[in-house]
């Protein structure tokens, strides 16, 4: 963890000529050191660049993310899948994101600084006896010196008693090569040169990675031993797949099968709950039906709901299941959506959302409630929805019709919408055999303060419920009695609906995921773990959905047919970390071999764009030697 609060301070007392920011490190930065602290770091702020102010935060990539999160897709390696994007259809959104940069937009805004001014920034922070702080400070340089410096990083580490130990390191860009001509044991003479005299570590770390389609990447990691190591891979490399689904702010649901319809259907559960928290503030934005008809349907007028409803409770109609038979999660997917409705309340929500307006919403409730007290029901309702509740008891009981508040028609057509999504769902990934849907365990809020008193937990739910009821003792049991008769009508919970929704979302995010795998990958097998890894990460807001351009999953797998995929590719992109040491001081080398440049080519001299020929694979190359005093 760095703390380097207080050294920024200083910086910029100090060196008032430069600009500094204190804040997770730049893109570039983090593909290098696979390092998300915070750093100071040192550059001229460009006039007239759009971005950030240098005092302001930057623009990150997700915190949660590694190194493959960062990596970008483009690349001359990559040039035969970028002509068959086309081929593949493509969508826009998903162009976007092969031909994504290293870098921000923010980034760009980051100017060099001259590499001796860099130096001299650095060493004059050594000569200043500065006792606190621990953490990176990097400074950004032009690289127009012999050695073409890029960046500069002095790490601080200060012990109990004060005594600071410093870390250089120096990135440097070496050009652009053929892929072909960068060889193991060329970069091996390199380090140990470098070296000088350390003895060098046999133990080198690769990682490469691969396309498996343009927005499926493969990163494969391994350590080999001894002077002969070469960059083919092992079969005991660890597997780690990362793909990125073109959410587009919610334009990739729009339109384009298998699942657009249940997008659609979560689109009208989130309007529902926007209409009743405007119809409890009083506004009349939440009177309007309009859209939530549904799909593929248009509006109704209250005599045809009715009809419908008539006949959906009071006449006996054979339905036939549905043979869930399936080879595909794409087919399952278009068998639940024309699945034949066989439970009452889904094909009571299914004709309640024809209705045009609040009025027409609210009376076609009432005709259920009538139809229920004065008529016999035939199709009587088994779901345990309130609004099931209330049409069982009335034909059980012949309660009296109760009478709705202005925003508990939407409350009970919300309930039954979540119960039906939910169902189906869970048909898809039941009947694929993927993974069973526990929502129960999805829509619980996450504790904020899991910590209790030994005594507190022991005491007894019933007497929990009593606390502060009596007068002499602490807690004093009550009996609790629940009428039969008592239902609810008005349960709504603005952060339960939340929670229901942003968890629905994910759930939809996964399915697409599975059904992009299903595409391009083809191994089962892995499914289950992909629900997994997904399904325990914190979910998304719905409205966050719509300012994403892409949705990452990412994990670890352990089958070897995506080595098979691969084997005959050339990696878009590669790291081998090797290191020498003696008894004063350990030097560390990383290679960076990368289908484009890493840092913004905006300053970068023409010199560093060596004469290759077009067709050729080249990489972007980089050097970054780090030395720590022991």
């Amino acid at each position: 963890m760095s703390d380097l609060a207080n050294v920024y301070q200083l910086f910029r007392s100090k060196f008032e000529d430069y600009d500094f920011q204190y804040y997770y490190p730049p893109t570039y930065i983090r593909m290098i050191t696979e390092s998300k602290d915070k750093i100071i770091f040192a550059f001229k702020e460009k006039h007239g660049a759009t971005g950030t102010n240098s005092d302001m935060p930057m623009k990150s990539s997700p915190g949660n993310g590694s190194l493959s999160d960062n990596l970008n897709l483009a690349g001359s390696p990559l040039k035969d899948e970028l002509r068959n994007a086309q081929e593949l259809e493509l969508s826009n959104g998903l162009a976007e994101v092969v031909l994504q940069k290293c870098w921000t937009s923010e980034e760009e805004a980051f100017g060099p600084l001259d590499t001796e001014e860099a130096r001299s920034i650095l060493q004059k922070f050594i000569n200043l006896d500065c006792k606190v702080g621990q953490g990176d400070i990097w400074a950004l340089c032009s690289g127009t010196d012999s050695d073409r410096t890029v960046l500069l990083q002095l790490a601080v580490n200060s012990d109990a008693n004060d005594h600071r130990k410093f870390v250089r390191g120096v990135v440097r860009s070496t050009g652009v090569h053929a892929c072909d001509s960068v060889q193991m044991a060329q970069l091996i003479d390199i380090h140990r040169q470098r070296a000088n005299g350390m003895k060098f570590g046999q133990k080198i770390y690769i990682r490469q990675w691969y396309t498996i389609c343009p927005h499926i990447t493969l990163r494969l990691s391994w350590h080999t031993i001894g002077e002969n190591a070469c960059f083919s891979f092992e079969r005991n490399a660890h597997i780690r797949l990362s793909q990125r689904f073109p959410v587009n702010g919610g334009e990739a649901f729009s339109g384009k099968p298998p699942a657009d319809y249940f997008w659609r259907q979560l689109q009208r559960l989130a309007m529902m709950k926007d209409k009743i928290l405007d119809i409890r503030a009083n506004r009349e934005s939440g009177y309007a039906t309009d859209d939530i008809c549904a799909d593929g349907l248009t509006e109704m007028n209250l005599e045809y709901v009715k009809q419908k409803v008539n006949n959906i409770l009071s006449t006996f109609i054979s339905v036939q299941p549905t043979n869930f038979v399936h080879t595909y999660i794409a087919e399952m997917v278009e068998l639940v959506r024309f699945r034949n409705l066989t439970d009452v309340m889904e094909r009571l929500y299914d004709a309640l959302t024809l209705c045009p307006n609040y009025d027409d919403l609210k009376a076609a409730i009432d005709y259920i409630f009538h139809l229920s007290t004065h008529s016999n029901i035939v199709n009587v309702p088994t779901t345990g929805t309130r609004f099931a509740q209330l049409i069982l008891a009335m034909i059980q009981d012949r309660l009296a019709i109760p009478s709705l508040t202005p925003s508990e028609p939407y409350e009970l057509l919300l309930e039954c919408g979540f119960a039906k999504l939910m169902n189906d769902y869970r048909l898809i990934f039941a009947e694929c055999g993927i993974y069973e849907l526990e929502f129960e365990k999805l829509f619980q809020p996450q504790p904020t303060n899991t910590r209790k008193s030994r005594y507190a937990s022991a005491v007894p739910q019933s007497m929990e419920m009593g606390a502060g009821k009596g007068k002499g003792s602490l807690f004093q049991p009550i009996e609790v009695t629940r009428s039969e008769k008592s239902i609810l009508l008005s349960n709504f919970d603005e952060e339960e609906a939340k929670t229901k929704l942003n968890r629905l979302t994910q759930v939809h995010l996964l399915l697409e995921h599975l059904l992009s795998l299903e595409t391009y990958v083809k191994i089962p097998s892995i499914y289950g773990r992909v629900c997994e890894v997904y399904l325990a990460q914190r979910p998304l807001s719905y409205g966050e959905v719509y300012t994403r351009d892409t949705d990452l999953l990412e994990l670890d797998v352990n089958e070897f047919q995506l080595m098979d995929m691969v084997k005959k590719q050339v990696p878009y992109g590669r790291r081998v970390s090797m290191s020498s040491s003696n008894l004063l001081q350990k030097m560390e080398t990383v290679f960076l071999q990368y289908g484009q440049p890493i840092l913004p080519d905006c300053f970068f001299p023409e010199s560093m764009q060596e004469n290759i020929p077009s067709k050729t694979e080249t990489y972007w190359c980089y050097e970054y030697d780090k030395i720590e005093r022991l």
